[in-house]
């Protein structure tokens, strides 16, 4: 039996906290840098399983890890005591309800997709969530025992994310099941399913719960889990009473409905699903090794955001945002943008208006438009388009009913010289990653049709487009577009002159 059956307690509460939150900042994440715990707060859910009589009553809360999210499911890793039953464990409640608490606080319903009854290991699967990112499971690195670690638990009801530091040992080990491994991190039950990382944000292990230390199941064992749960094909005979001989006899089982083509059929056509969805022209997809270049997804190749001085990264990380742009569920572009102002009851985002064209006819705003922006805190909220100039490539973007804690220094007096240091911001929509690329101004015209377009060094991908250009303290120089070569910007002052004429005009 594993740890976490032999002392658990029904119901463990939602809310056992442990270590210190990451809205503190102190403790555990006083220890890791600001990109490591965004993806740690990205990558950590927290699941919760309920009987069905009233889908009230709770049977277990834990922590999950996501592992993969597509265009077809968003899946995590998790502990299988989250339905496993605790008078015979050798079954599982596979009529439970479960529902999944993600890192933006949004609830959304699951499904078991994969189990292992001898190492407790689940995973849950949900419909497609397109904004987060998969914790570090592929690195190469050994850990040794008096290597430092980190367990990371999220709560369920309040969704705070929690994290306490420990080392690794041997101390212990010989009262566990040998696949186990130990650390001297002190979580709760809510930790449970968790992630054991290292400082640098690289996958340890899974947690389980002891009274006395935690055992967590190596990241090893788990990549062998993870390739069976990849080759198990689904349940598909649905012929099978559940109770029966073959069920009860098998340790792991696939759940979720699949189509009966085969694996290369199903992955093409969830990734032309993918790219259609995202607005992307088709590709034409020969074998499972392609992929598009110049995505609104892809990073800067020389990101240098942890070199970014710490008040400016600060600043920027609160009002640079990303958007998307959507024609019902297909998206029609992704781009960054910066607050710009905030009336007490809007907040104005500067972006590109590459996020409004139409791809029929770029010298038009495309019909039926719906503009998502992701604000810093990871939130999705709905934005409106008052004002744009096409000629320019520039629009405004506004949120209702929000108003930003900081905006851009768009009104500074700050003169940009020749060769003047200077950094191009963007945002990743789907990760929410920022990103930093470093440059110089230089002083001429772009080659693209506008005269007013100028040029910095700055090598950025199409995820920085409408992001900021700013110089090393944080001062607006202007508003970045894409070249391959070089990166075009609409520089401060005709920025200015044109959120002057869209004032004058007021609201539509």
């Amino acid at each position: 039996m594993l740890p976490e059956l032999e002392n658990m307690i029904r119901v463990n509460p939602l809310e056992e906290e442990f270590g210190a939150s990451s809205d503190s900042g102190g403790g555990a994440w006083s220890l890791l840098s600001e990109e490591v715990a965004a993806h740690i707060d990205d990558s950590v859910v927290s699941l919760a399983s309920f009987h069905k009589d009233n889908g009230k009553s709770v049977y277990f809360a834990c922590t999950g890890i996501i592992i993969e999210s597509n265009s077809t499911t968003t899946s995590f890793l998790t502990s299988l005591s989250l339905l496993r039953s605790t008078d015979d464990d050798s079954k599982i409640f596979q009529d439970m309800m479960i529902k999944v608490r993600l890192p933006n606080n949004h609830l959304s319903m699951g499904w078991l997709d994969y189990y292992d009854l001898k190492y407790n290991v689940a995973v849950i699967s949900i419909a497609p969530f397109h904004v987060f990112r998969a914790a570090f499971l592929d690195h190469q690195r050994q850990f040794e025992p008096h290597s430092e670690v980190v367990a990371v638990g999220r709560c369920f009801d309040s969704c705070k994310l929690m994290a306490t530091a420990g080392m690794l040992t041997d101390n212990g080990k010989r009262i566990y099941r040998e696949e186990l491994a130990i650390s001297t991190c002190e979580i709760t039950m809510t930790g449970v399913g968790g992630p054991l990382v290292d400082f640098n944000g690289d996958f340890v292990g899974m947690n389980f719960y002891s009274k006395e230390e935690t055992p967590f199941l190596p990241r090893n064992k788990i990549l062998e889990l993870l390739m069976n749960f990849r080759r198990t094909p689904p349940c598909w005979d649905t012929s099978k009473k559940r109770g029966s001989k073959t069920e009860r006899g098998a340790s792991k089982a696939r759940l979720s409905p699949e189509s009966h083509k085969s694996d290369l059929e199903v992955s093409l056509d969830a990734r032309r699903d993918k790219f259609r969805s995202r607005g992307y022209p088709l590709p034409v997809l020969e074998d499972d090794g392609k992929r598009l270049r110049y995505s609104f997804e892809e990073e800067f190749s020389e990101d240098i955001w942890n070199k970014v001085k710490k008040r400016v990264a600060s600043s920027m990380s609160r009002v640079v945002v990303a958007l998307a742009s959507f024609r019902g569920e297909a998206r029609l572009f992704a781009c960054t943008g910066v607050f710009i102002d905030c009336n007490g009851f809007t907040t104005r985002v500067l972006t590109s208006g590459n996020l409004i064209r139409s791809n029929e006819d770029e010298s038009k705003v495309a019909d039926n438009l719906k503009i998502e922006v992701l604000l810093p805190d990871k939130r999705h909220v709905p934005g409106m388009l008052p004002h744009y100039d096409l000629h320019y490539n520039v629009a405004i973007i506004i949120i209702n009913k929000f108003c930003c804690t900081r905006t851009a220094i768009i009104d500074n007096k700050v003169k940009t010289g020749t060769h003047s240091e200077v950094l191009a911001i963007g945002r990743v929509y789907e990760s929410g990653k920022l990103m930093a690329a470093s440059g110089v101004a230089i002083n001429k015209e772009s080659e693209l049709d506008c005269k007013d377009l100028r040029i910095s060094t700055c090598q950025i991908t199409k995820a920085g487009i409408g992001g900021p250009l700013i110089d090393s303290n944080g001062n607006f120089i202007g508003m970045n577009f894409y070249g391959l070569e070089e990166t075009p910007y609409t520089p401060r002052d005709t920025v200015v002159k044109l959120l002057e004429n869209f004032d004058a005009e007021g609201l539509e």
